[in-house]
């Protein structure tokens, strides 16, 4: 990711996940004796890396940092083919791959070439953008980072947003009274008793929903956000413009160029680069190393994986979870601070 950018989630819900909670942010923060505020304190990824590595070294200890490159199923066991040429059987396989796979490009740009088409999960260095025209898809967080942090490196930005305006969350309050937690809860997600439901209350969104009203659900919720820290770097210093959606792009001579449908018609222009901060979508075919025969098997509740109350889908043994159990477990599986519920819940499933 790029240097300078900032977690979105206030430091509180920033934290890893260890059963004694040994190993929090805050914990961190005090032994490297960084100054540490649960709220309005935005933490940089490059803080969140040295944490998460420090939580790694206190929590986890060695790993094996290789490649898969099939999981197949075998009678009662899986068997795990590594990158490095090892092979290992288990009982038991939990996938917790993230978001990467599942990168979504609009179709008008998706057989655009790297670097003059990227996915904002790609962009590298910012640096290297200076002095270039860069036009960015989306109206999310990730859209509006990526706009603020390639203006600020010197590239000349414009935002193309399908939505009527910019949703900035509102910023938290650092001290909060009695009558502010009454009224409107502090939750992992935002604040809110609705908020703290879903952030709280995962497995009671699987039992007390059916399959659609939760699939439409995760999809609605919790939309395209700006940060409440970020609006000062876009208002008035990027042309975002609202309502408008790229038709068609074509190569013009090493630059891009884009029609463009707004609310007074088309137009062309013409880009060095587009960046699509577009999102995900989950997709377990995209997963290419699930063996052809175990993602068959996979039940799935029409695009997502069917998953019960542990996280095991339809393929004993096999459990998922993150941002691809989002749909049956709701919202807060597509953020750090789901861990909270999957850990606990993987941990007394494995004992048993």
């Amino acid at each position: 990711m790029p240097e300078g950018m900032l977690l979105r989630s206030e430091p509180f819900a920033s934290s890893l996940w260890d059963p004694k909670r040994n190993f929090t942010l805050k914990q961190y923060s005090a032994e490297r004796k960084i100054h540490y505020q649960r709220a309005c304190n935005p933490v940089s990824i490059t803080q969140f890396l040295d944490y998460a590595e420090w939580f790694r070294e206190g929590a986890v200890g060695e790993i094996h940092d290789v490649r898969v490159r099939r999981i197949r199923r075998d009678s009662h066991t899986f068997s795990l083919d590594f990158a490095d040429g090892s092979l290992v059987e288990a009982r038991r396989v939990i996938l917790a791959t993230g978001q990467m796979a599942f990168r979504y490009v609009p179709p008008e740009i998706s057989d655009l070439p790297e670097p003059l088409c990227k996915h904002s999960t790609l962009l590298g260095d910012v640096k290297a953008y200076s002095g270039r025209d860069c036009t960015i898809i989306g109206g999310g967080q990730s859209a509006l980072e990526t706009a603020a942090l390639l203006h600020e490196a010197g590239a000349t930005v414009r935002v193309l947003a399908r939505a009527r305006q910019i949703n900035w969350n509102g910023e938290p309050i650092i001290h909060r009274t009695l009558v502010d937690w009454i009224r409107e809860p502090e939750a992992g997600l935002c604040a809110g008793w609705g908020c703290l439901a879903v952030s709280e209350l995962p497995r009671v969104f699987r039992w007390l929903f059916p399959a659609d009203k939760r699939r439409r659900y995760v999809a609605t919720s919790f939309g395209p956000a700006g940060a409440w820290w970020l609006r000062e770097r876009v208002e008035g210093k990027i042309d975002v413009l609202f309502r408008h959606q790229i038709q068609s792009a074509q190569d013009a001579g090493g630059r891009l160029r884009l029609v463009v449908k707004g609310p007074e018609g088309l137009k062309e222009v013409l880009t060095d680069h587009v960046i699509a901060a577009t999102g995900f979508k989950i997709d377990l075919d995209r997963l290419d190393y699930l063996d052809p025969a175990l993602k068959k098997n996979i039940a799935r509740e029409d695009y997502a994986p069917a998953l019960d109350a542990s996280f095991e889908t339809s393929v004993p043994g096999l459990f998922l979870v993150g941002a691809v159990s989002a749909p049956a477990f709701g919202p807060v599986m597509r953020f750090m601070f789901g861990a909270k519920h999957a850990a606990p819940i993987l941990a007394r499933r494995l004992k048993s």
